[in-house]
């Protein structure tokens, strides 16, 4: 659980991953929302699935890299800097989500079900919703790995790698929440167990083996796309793991961008936020006074409502930050000062990002 190579090799790249990542996030939701408000792009949905798999692995891996310290620390300091912010924010937004994917609903002409969005927020906390279960399963992999912690690390990744390689060869669960948390959770324990090698792997400064790194990633998922692979057992397993390390190489190329760093910093707020946003737009597009017009550039337009709720939803945090509107990305005192105990760690605003 060491760290190695420099703070700024760390941070930069991985920064710029989590930029990626988020930005990847935000297209697959745009083009899903877009598609239910009638806009004709279905090859948006192939596009998506073949970048699946970088998108969530290498979130993943990313949000386990600096979670070591959180294993170390006592229970009182994990719950109160990671795992009570991720379950107020999931709370909170699931009640925000589920307001506007009634009007999501009302767009696909699905009609208006208020029972079942009543009900599915109640149950949300073991149901989780919407996007919003990558922040529900992110709470229970930081307590699982801290539980488990004593485990031979080598047993937890082939058990984990087991599963996920089931899971992602075609298995379901009722719930997204669970399916994504077999899928993903040997991922996250890589980002922690691996995480020398994945350092070592983000220094690399061979033009060649990144660039090869790179190539390969896009070989395997265009064959796997084309080729309709995506069912043989144990290789869409192999695809995400590739996806990682091309996903490695493109931060380790794009690190100079400082705007993927700068956003990568600050993911949570975007996660939170962007899907309701793009929701929003998608039906004022979908207006017959709107829709014509939007529709001659509806194959660039997933791209461009992705950056659009991206960027809406940094100006919505700025300006949150500012009033009592804050408690939308952290917990109100209320809630923080039933843990207030000298000597407690500070909790971190999702400004922050805390590593």
């Amino acid at each position: 659980m060491s760290a190695t190579g420099t703070a700024t090799e760390r941070i930069g790249w991985v920064d710029t991953g989590r930029g990626i990542a988020i930005l990847l996030v935000a297209l697959f939701h745009s083009a899903n929302w877009l598609l239910g408000a009638g806009f004709d792009i279905p090859y948006w949905r192939e596009i998506n699935e073949a970048l699946s798999s970088m998108r969530m692995p290498l979130f993943f891996v990313l949000s386990g890299l600096f979670a070591p310290k959180w294993l170390l620390k006592p229970w009182r300091d994990l719950w109160t800097v990671k795992v009570r912010l991720y379950l107020w924010v999931f709370l909170l937004w699931e009640v925000i989500g589920s307001i506007v994917f009634l009007l999501g609903q009302t767009m696909k002409g699905e009609g208006f079900g208020l029972r079942d969005a009543v009900l599915g927020l109640a149950v949300s906390p073991i149901l989780p919703r919407f996007e919003l279960w990558f922040i529900w399963a992110l709470s229970i992999f930081f307590v699982v790995a801290k539980l488990s912690r004593r485990v031979d690390p080598r047993l937890q990744l082939v058990v984990a790698g087991a599963v996920s390689i089931v899971a992602l060869s075609g298995l379901e669960t009722a719930n997204v929440g669970w399916s994504g948390s077999l899928k993903y959770y040997f991922f996250f324990l890589a980002g922690i167990y691996l995480r020398n090698w994945i350092i070592r792997i983000g220094t690399v400064d061979n033009t060649l083996l990144v660039g090869a790194a790179m190539v390969l990633w896009v070989a395997v998922t265009a064959a796997i796309a084309l080729l309709g692979l995506r069912d043989v057992f144990g290789l869409y397993f192999v695809n995400c793991l590739v996806g990682v390390v091309g996903g490695i190489a493109f931060s380790r190329t794009l690190r100079g961008v400082r705007w993927f760093g700068a956003i990568g910093r600050i993911t949570l707020p975007i996660y939170l936020a962007h899907t309701p946003i793009v929701i929003l737009i998608s039906f004022v597009l979908s207006l017959p006074v709107i829709f014509p017009a939007v529709a001659v550039i509806a194959p660039v337009l997933p791209p461009i409502l992705a950056l659009a709720a991206v960027l809406l939803a940094l100006a919505l945090h700025r300006y949150a930050m500012r009033s009592w509107l804050r408690y939308a990305y952290e917990p109100p005192p209320f809630i923080t000062e039933l843990d207030a105990r000298p000597g407690r760690l500070r909790a971190v605003r999702p400004g922050e990002e805390p590593t």
